[in-house]
């Protein structure tokens, strides 16, 4: 039934909007700072593996190509070629996907990979599925950012293909608890490192927050970057999938499909074309 997702779907109609493209400003500065990212994403996130299964699960489910935004270094991509599933992958990040294709060539596997924004990308080919897992749609810091990105993958999806992606409720103890440093100790295969963080609010009006991110190996400072995320609620994202044209939206509290009853949850949404 259109309009009708799993168990927890909800139809409403559609509104129209113009069909516009994101563009940078004439003159605005390039992103880079993905590609400094590269060089510390698996010491950081590389031994994640929450949501997986999930990922692997929901491909495997579909008839047709799968298309991951934000592919990364491969953690979730490599395991995807792993089974076997006709997986197509972008990134901002030229290193990072440097990266992904030298894991690949160690396992026999091959990418198919590309450089692109998702905010403004043209692959020429439609999917049956789209995943932007690990809250990457939270890059999107603007709402012509967000409109144009969820438009890009509308134009890539087949007739009734789905869109699947990722992001955290905004926590309120979170929120009350910003410019507190947290400390956690990682340990990769290139050894062991101290991870110091603390966030703020850019812009508190237009729920713009920015992480310092610190890390130290063997006593000594060893990598330091920035990252900015837009905080997205619920309602709020209900609304940019109805006005990009999504037929229909299921919203779960986690990578089990629990339903969402706590900001404390992640939340896990399934739109449809």
């Amino acid at each position: 039934m259109a309009g009708q997702l799993d168990k927890c779907a909800c139809s409403l109609e559609i509104l129209k909007f113009s069909a516009r493209i994101y563009l940078p400003p004439e003159g605005a500065q390039k992103i880079t700072e993905y590609d400094q990212w590269a060089e510390v994403y698996d010491i950081m996130y590389g031994n994640y593996r929450d949501d997986i299964d999930f990922y692997v699960r929901e491909s495997k489910k579909v008839q047709g190509k799968v298309l991951e935004v934000g592919c990364g270094t491969g953690r979730i991509y490599i395991e995807l070629l792993k089974e076997g599933i006709d997986v197509e992958g972008i990134d901002i990040s030229g290193r990072m996907l440097a990266q992904l294709r030298e894991k690949a060539a160690a396992l026999n596997l091959q990418p198919e990979v590309s450089v692109a924004d998702m905010r403004n990308f043209d692959l020429g080919r439609e999917f049956s599925l789209i995943i932007v897992p690990f809250r990457s749609f939270l890059y999107n810091i603007t709402p012509e950012e967000q409109m144009s990105s969820l438009r890009s993958f509308y134009r890539h999806l087949k007739p009734g293909g789905k869109l699947i992606l990722n992001f955290f409720y905004p926590d309120l103890e979170m929120l009350m608890g910003m410019n507190k440093e947290s400390e956690e100790l990682l340990v990769s295969d290139g050894g062991k490192y101290v991870l110091r963080q603390r966030s703020y609010f850019v812009n508190e009006v237009d729920q713009t927050i920015e992480t310092i991110a610190v890390l130290y190996k063997d006593g000594e400072l060893y990598w330091k970057g920035t990252q900015r995320l837009a905080l997205i609620f619920k309602r709020e994202f209900e609304l940019l999938l109805r006005i990009t044209g999504f037929k229909g939206w299921a919203v779960y509290g986690g990578f089990d499909c629990r339903p969402l009853t706590s900001y404390k949850q992640e939340m896990v949404w399934i739109a449809e074309k």
